[in-house]
């Protein structure tokens, strides 16, 4: 790894999210201790016209990085993929849907030794992944990080915060609470990827659904496998993302998050609606609690009024109606996902939103408001998680934050990878081979460290007594 021209290869660098951590190398990639970086893609002219050229119409400034000459590279052809991979230390991969385009990506890595990050949400692929691949992964002495966007960095980084503090004053960390808010500054904060992943999830739903309506008649057990390590003679073997205790304490855990509660761990009255992200942040944060085998209670909530929602945290009757909104649609859209009209309207709705109008001046009306924002190297809107934990026998109680200047949607997600890459790149002796969480893969303080170059605000404290 020592002789590869390049830190990191921004792989899938046209889509949505790919291009935003290609904006975001350009203007801070020495934040993130990235020296040489190249945008890859099967499409290069696309890349070059789309990304590169409204990009480089501004300047990078001192703590960006104008990148290498783009590599070709397609999610299909392993023999591109090697080649690819050969050239840098780290592989960003941003190629979702992951279950349709991920796989042979993460042969490549392996069969190069070379350390990969990924943003995906897709609990169930991982899983498959680390099953078929695990052995392979652990012997190529590589790296291989998923989750490592919005879901799931702040909260996995939030409950190792609140675990840290309480065990330095000799206790045992028995229930997470973690409040999640977060504001854009525009359209185009909804990765057309990840919307793509929701409605796979939503379809495979709806044909269990039809199946049993069926009796099974019409289901086909059927299951195409892409032979991406056969292809490349990598040994198979496996892991899995969550031990059978890890995976109870998921279940107990999120079936305990579905309605509208009062917390149990923070002071006053803060009523909030479940996050639409715990679903696969919890099983993240019991992943990473694995590695201890403690699996303390954890929720995820979600605050609308951001920060000073917390600080009032009045518990008034408009605040507990809020907490009533998100079942609320839920409830009414359930019939509507049984039909293929439901992707119809998901999309008209995420076009809606991506499609507002910029406040900039911009000649390209191709670009929505946040690839414009982060074209000028600005942020884009800000994240906060604020987490409550509570010791077991003690009672003793900590908070933390997390909090950053950019939207949850695509800004946050590539500042947490970017960090992420930019660690591992640096080849540090914290790195754990094989398949990891973030915080499991290079050290929760390694991580934290890492975060806080790029601007990210993390405290944590124990009875009053701050430690960050």
């Amino acid at each position: 790894m020592a002789k590869r021209a390049l830190d990191v290869i921004v792989f899938g660098a046209t889509g949505d999210t790919g291009s935003a951590a290609c904006r975001f190398l350009y203007h801070y990639g020495r934040k993130v201790q990235i020296q040489k970086w190249a945008p890859a893609a099967r499409n290069l002219k696309r890349l070059q016209a789309n990304v590169l050229d409204p990009l480089l119409q501004y300047s990078a400034g001192d703590d960006g990085i104008l990148p290498s000459k783009p590599i070709y590279a397609d999610a299909n052809d392993l023999e591109s993929l090697i080649c690819m991979c050969k050239q840098a230390r780290v592989v960003m991969s941003f190629t979702g849907p992951y279950e349709l385009f991920g796989e042979k990506i993460i042969a490549a890595c392996i069969a190069t030794g070379t350390h990969y990050v990924d943003v995906t949400g897709e609990v169930p692929w991982v899983s498959s992944m680390m099953k078929k691949y695990g052995n392979a992964a652990q012997q190529s002495g590589a790296c291989f990080v998923s989750f490592c966007g919005y879901d799931s960095v702040p909260m996995d980084m939030s409950a190792f915060l609140l675990k840290s503090a309480l065990e330095e004053q000799g206790d045992t960390l028995d229930i997470v609470e973690t409040y999640a808010t977060n504001r854009s500054k525009g359209g185009g904060a909804i990765p057309t990827g990840t919307v793509n992943t929701v409605l796979g999830a939503v379809a495979q739903l709806r044909s269990k659904f039809y199946r049993a309506l069926t009796f099974g008649i019409f289901h086909s057990d059927k299951i195409s496998v892409t032979p991406a390590a056969e292809e490349n003679g990598i040994h198979l073997g496996g892991s899995r993302l969550l031990t059978p205790e890890a995976y109870r304490a998921v279940k107990r855990d999120l079936a305990a998050n579905r309605w509208p509660y009062r917390s149990i761990v923070a002071p006053g009255k803060i009523w909030s609606s479940p996050h639409f992200m715990a679903t696969i942040n919890t099983n993240i944060v019991h992943a990473t609690a694995s590695k201890d085998n403690k699996f303390f209670h954890y929720r995820e909530r979600e605050l609308s009024g951001g920060k000073k929602c917390m600080e009032r945290a009045d518990g008034s009757l408009t605040s507990f109606a809020k907490t009533l909104v998100t079942p609320a649609i839920l409830f009414m859209l359930s019939p509507l996902a049984l039909t293929p009209f439901f992707d119809t309207v998901v999309w008209a709705f995420v076009n809606r939103i991506n499609g507002k109008k910029s406040n900039l001046n911009s000649d390209d009306p191709g670009l929505n408001q946040i690839q414009r924002l982060m074209n000028a190297g600005e942020t884009t809107g800000f994240v906060g998680v604020y987490g409550y934990g509570q010791a077991e026998p003690s009672q003793k109680k900590a908070v933390s934050s997390f909090e950053c200047d950019f939207d949850a949607g695509i800004g946050c997600t590539v500042l947490t990878c970017c960090a992420m890459a930019g660690a591992l790149a640096q080849d540090c002796t914290s790195i754990s081979p094989g398949f990891q969480t973030s915080v499991n893969a290079i050290g929760g303080e390694t991580l934290r460290k890492a975060l806080a170059r790029t601007g990210v605000r993390m405290g944590v404290s124990v009875l009053g007594q701050s430690r960050l």
